[in-house]
């Protein structure tokens, strides 16, 4: 009798263990394989849950390495219950050890391998949310046992590897650049590629200043508003993040996500205002990058020498920075969007010609091509987000500089002569 209770207590602890393996194989092959989980994060709302999955699809390295140390000790525990099985009750109730064995791992890389992976390829968006109430808990011993399990492989590599094998110099920027253009000459990178890659190796160079909102263009609210008000300027924000100021633009007391604001049913803007961090618009940007800006719902606010507010940065305009250049633009249409209200978003390489004929307005082009080149010519010196000018049929306003570079200008139209008639 108690050789068959210590089989049933034996038996129950495996079932168990496998059934947690087949939760983590599901859930590494659910971060592979999961690529658009926009429609599960709208039914998840913005609560406890829907964090969570943000987080996973922002960063989903980090959870695939808690997954795999998981599989890895519970391979381990499984390995070992089960020889424990095969050569103790199993062998005594007159179970030939092999056979149980055979049957023992067919049975658990089928049930917690192959099964719960072929599902999670099918279903990963579900597989992830509800591998959320194990993985997610557990991080918080997962993540110092992944990190000393990094340091103890770093230390035997350094003490066994042969202090004699010569290590591979890094390529320098240099170097890289050269490699770059002999490719290019070569034909085996094309133009928009070249200039890709160079974009890329700008960046550490790049300031939060470079590609920043600027404060001209930041969504405000006064922390003073009526409700009512408060709402309005909430639900006809153009941009995701509204910055919420006290006596001045300067006292900033938080920013709201306008998004999460209207999932949440438009609650009491005070319950979703959240404190950003601050830093100084000297900052690099893959610092910031690296120390404030780990997922696309974190917006950072940039200070000037002073203190005072200068603009806003998050993820989002840092992609817009590196793929500006390097990512053509598909067709001249795209050079001119339509904000509505007589009012136009211009990419700074915009044609003069292309740009009368699509508005139909009159441009004393003076031998300038582009409406970047236009600004410059009337302000005389590299301009700042939000510097104007005014032309005969239109007010200009610079909306983004990139390297001494015009990226992006707001136009305005004016009212015509027989508009105003109209009107009137």
């Amino acid at each position: 009798m108690s050789l068959l209770m210590s089989l049933l207590i034996a038996a129950l602890i495996y079932l168990n263990l496998l059934l947690i393996l087949a939760v983590v194989s599901a859930s590494e092959t659910a971060i592979h394989s999961a690529r658009d989980v926009e429609a599960q994060l709208l039914a998840a709302g913005e609560g406890d849950v829907a964090n969570k999955l943000r987080a996973i699809t922002a960063n989903p390295f980090a959870q695939l390495h808690r997954a795999l140390l998981l599989s890895a000790a519970l391979n381990l525990a499984l390995a070992a219950l089960g020889l424990w099985i095969v050569t103790g009750p199993l062998r005594a109730l007159g179970w030939n050890p092999w056979a149980a064995s055979s049957i023992l791992f067919l049975a658990t890389v089928l049930l917690g391998d192959m099964a719960p992976k072929f599902f999670a390829a099918r279903n990963p968006s579900v597989v992830l949310l509800g591998s959320l109430r194990l993985l997610h808990p557990l991080r918080n011993v997962l993540d110092p046992l992944a990190a000393l399990v990094d340091r103890a492989t770093d230390a035997l590599l350094q003490k066994f590897v042969a202090k004699h094998v010569k290590t591979r110099l890094p390529v320098t920027r240099d170097e890289f650049e050269t490699l770059v253009e002999m490719r290019q000459e070569q034909g085996l990178l094309d133009n928009d590629e070249s200039a890709m890659i160079h974009e890329t190796l700008d960046i550490e160079a790049l300031t939060v200043r470079d590609c920043m909102i600027p404060r001209v263009d930041l969504a405000l609210m006064s922390s003073e508003d009526t409700p009512e008000k408060a709402t309005a300027v909430l639900e006809k924000a153009a941009s995701r993040f509204v910055v919420v100021y006290g006596e001045t633009p300067d006292s900033v007391e938080g920013v709201i996500d306008t998004s999460a604001w209207k999932l949440a049913n438009r609650p009491p803007w005070r319950t979703l205002l959240r404190t950003p961090a601050f830093v100084p618009e000297t900052m690099p940007v893959l610092e910031a990058l690296d120390h404030h800006l780990q997922s696309n719902d974190q917006p950072v606010l940039i200070a000037d020498e002073y203190g005072g507010l200068e603009g806003m940065i998050t993820r989002r305009e840092i992609a817009d920075w590196l793929l500006y250049d390097a990512a053509p633009w598909h067709g001249e249409g795209s050079e001119i969007r339509d904000l509505g209200g007589g009012r136009y978003l211009l990419d700074g390489g915009t044609r003069l010609d292309h740009l009368q004929k699509e508005l139909d307005i009159e441009i004393d082009v003076g031998g300038i091509d582009t409406i970047g080149g236009l600004v410059f010519n009337q302000l005389g010196h590299v301009p700042k987000p939000g510097e104007r000018i005014t032309i005969a049929s239109a007010d200009i306003k610079v909306r983004r500089i990139v390297r001494a570079r015009i990226q992006e200008v707001e136009l305005r139209l004016k009212p015509k002569p027989s508009d105003e008639a109209a009107d009137i």
